[in-house]
């Protein structure tokens, strides 16, 4: 039973993964218009 404990204290919750998920999601959505710009401008 000990090690189910150890274990699961390891892993991400799903709320952290969620989170980390939108902040990577919220930074791209910032970032591709201007990459986008770019490469048409060039």
């Amino acid at each position: 039973m000990k090690n189910i404990f150890i274990n699961s204290k390891l892993a991400f919750t799903l709320a952290e993964v969620l989170i980390t998920l939108g902040v990577i999601g919220i930074v791209a959505a910032m970032t591709l218009p201007a990459v986008i710009n770019n490469s048409r401008n060039k």
